[in-house]
């Protein structure tokens, strides 16, 4: 693995190498890819030679802005983000996820383009990304044939996606990641580079191995020293963020806003530019600044909400409703994302307590241990949940899941299945949204 500051000089003085791949954290690994880019392309010519596109365009498109010669004597370099999409086997959460972000960023074209190949190997088009419509597909028909389902509050964007890649006739792109390697192994054209961005590419992966024979690998993650939160390495964001404006981060100010952000560095690097404006002329960041404006927003903390409904937390509910409220501050907002995860909650409850009634390892009137329910129970789940083609959760989630459905009867969840319905109606209907919440929050953890 190459260090990032080498191949940056290396770049300004002429010398950049036909293909990078860099992996890792989103936030870091795009950050550096475009400080390549950057040090290969003279700032005079970015306008033209620098070219910034999605992997979901397809490995034609992309093959194509790589062999095309620049307009002018100069560098050209074409940033790939996004390129575990050329996996074979892809994580279709993420592939949601991803899209989802391209299309909040105006990326329309990307993210149709992106969920199109998604679901191409199901036979599904356009109008099947509706999600929420009549005629599209539901939720299980996305987890049985895709691997996973859009949230709830994913309908609205699904469905204006879906008529955008209609009306633009748009289709997944050619599977062909040859026509790309092909062109990378034939050679660039003089001064042209490729940037590959992602996650992480299999090793063995046609791209992973000309990036390694022809080019270079770089790795760019924000390491963890322990499990916890607090060993999480953002000293390089913090320093991108701060060093602009000449402050620094105390300590057990650091600590703070990881406890409140949680890792995504994204998130972390827009609140501090909001925290050197706060603080300003002074020249060290406090605790005290950071409690005062960073809302606990931490990602398991929203979506720890699963967990507090789950067990029935009905304070804990609450609080995560009340951080959301704080950090949007508008009820509109948060409301309908916030119930999605409360009706996933629930949904994943009745699911559990339908598998494990139905499993005679785990019908016993004794609860099992966690050791007893992985020899007894979990591979029956496991199973299951392969036949199926769905996600195989962690062992111990399973468990917990196993530990909740004894404690209160299907009848429970049924019921909070449908009042989460009936708040959705009411929440479209212009009702009090944070009442609402509350309201339901009250009655499922009952």
């Amino acid at each position: 693995m190459a260090e990032l500051e080498q191949l940056l000089e290396e770049g300004a003085q002429g010398r950049g190498r036909a293909i990078y791949l860099v992996e890792g954290d989103e936030y870091l690994a795009r950050g550096a890819a475009r400080h390549i880019a950057e040090a290969l392309v003279p700032e005079k010519d970015r306008a033209l030679n620098l070219v910034v596109l999605d992997a979901s365009v397809g490995a034609r498109e992309i093959a194509s802005h790589l062999m095309t010669v620049a307009m002018f004597a100069a560098p050209k370099a074409v940033i790939v983000e996004g390129a575990e999409a050329f996996a074979e086997e892809v994580d279709a959460e993420r592939e949601i996820a991803r899209a989802r972000e391209l299309w909040q960023a105006k990326r329309q074209r990307d993210a149709a383009r992106r969920l199109l190949k998604l679901v191409r190997a199901a036979g599904w088009e356009a109008a099947d990304l509706a999600f929420g419509s009549r005629t599209a597909p539901a939720a299980p028909r996305w987890r049985k044939e895709i691997g996973a389902a859009p949230e709830e509050s994913d309908k609205a964007w699904l469905q204006e996606l879906a008529a955008f890649a209609a009306e633009q006739r748009l289709s997944a792109p050619p599977q062909d990641v040859q026509v790309l390697t092909d062109a990378i192994e034939r050679g660039l054209p003089p001064r042209t580079h490729l940037v590959l961005v992602a996650e992480s590419l299999p090793p063995k992966h046609a791209l992973a191995r000309l990036a390694s024979a022809k080019g270079v690998c770089i790795r760019r993650r924000a390491e963890r020293r322990g499990r916890g939160i607090e060993t999480l390495d953002i000293s390089e964001v913090v320093a991108a963020a701060l060093r602009p404006h000449g402050r620094k981060l105390a300590r057990d100010a650091e600590l703070e806003l990881k406890q409140r952000l949680g890792d995504d560095l994204r998130l972390i690097a827009t609140e501090l530019e909001k925290l050197a404006l706060y603080a300003g002329d002074r020249a060290q960041i406090t605790r005290a600044d950071v409690e005062a404006i960073i809302a606990p927003v931490r990602e398991e903390e929203f979506f720890a909400v699963g967990e507090a409904v789950a067990e029935g937390d009905l304070a804990r509910a609450l609080q995560l409703f009340h951080d959301e409220l704080r950090r949007k501050a508008n009820a509109s907002a948060v409301a309908l994302p916030f119930l999605g995860g409360v009706a996933g909650a629930v949904r994943r409850s009745l699911a559990d307590h339908a598998r494990y009634t139905a499993l005679p390892a785990a019908r016993g009137a004794r609860e099992l241990r966690y050791d007893d329910f992985l020899r007894t129970v979990f591979p029956d789940v496991e199973a299951e949940l392969t036949a199926k083609g769905q996600k195989v959760p962690n062992p111990y989630v399973a468990y917990l899941g196993y530990k909740r459905a004894r404690r209160r009867p299907r009848s429970h969840w049924r019921r909070a299945l449908v009042l989460c319905a009936e708040a959705d109606a009411a929440l479209k209907s212009g009702a009090d949204q944070r009442l609402l919440v509350e309201r339901l929050l009250t009655e499922v953890c009952a």
